[in-house]
């Protein structure tokens, strides 16, 4: 009876605390730049925790790492800027440990899913004309002592402004010179 008791009591002990909802096992993160770290609690949570990203895989993080102190859980959400030594190696099982401070990393107060940090995709971009400005490397299959063997190709317009907007410009600027002078 004892036991039935105190398994009812924790298990709803554990309602009621914090929750990592981001990342998890679908919304990984990337090992480049600041990440997106979420959370839910209730008011009777902490007011702060330290955050720390944590794998049991230790080939692809030695030691747990600090990714904040001291942040504020009313918050909700935040992101974290990469380790001091920077992100770790790609791959899946990490999870981020929402713990007591800094100096206590063993008491947990929440753990996220595990997830998979992961090598950015490129984006590609264009100008407000909608014109491309990449710029084309072509390197030839055979190697080469050359240093010119390679040739590099730029579309012919693409450091060339567009001028429509500017001009149109031009009549409201002598509009308001006249009602100025």
């Amino acid at each position: 009876m004892r036991l039935s008791i105190t398994f009812l009591l924790s298990a709803a002990a554990s309602t009621l605390a914090y929750s990592v909802t981001s990342p998890n096992g679908s919304q990984g993160w990337t090992n480049q730049g600041a990440q997106p770290l979420a959370w839910q609690r209730v008011n009777t949570d902490r007011l702060n925790f330290t955050a720390v990203l944590t794998n049991q895989n230790r080939q692809l993080l030695p030691t747990d790492q600090v990714l904040a102190a001291l942040v504020d859980g009313t918050l909700g959400n935040t992101t974290v800027n990469p380790p001091s030594g920077g992100w770790p190696t790609p791959g899946g099982g990490y999870r981020v440990n929402l713990v007591q401070d800094a100096n206590d990393l063993n008491t947990i107060l929440a753990q996220s899913p595990e997830f998979n940090i992961t090598q950015p995709t490129s984006k590609s971009s264009s100008t407000a004309t909608g014109q491309s400005t990449a710029t084309t490397l072509v390197i030839p299959a055979t190697t080469s002592a050359d240093p010119t063997a390679g040739t590099v190709s730029t579309p012919q317009n693409a450091g060339t402004p567009a001028f429509e907007g500017q001009l149109a410009l031009i009549p409201l600027f002598s509009i308001l010179a006249f009602f100025l002078a």
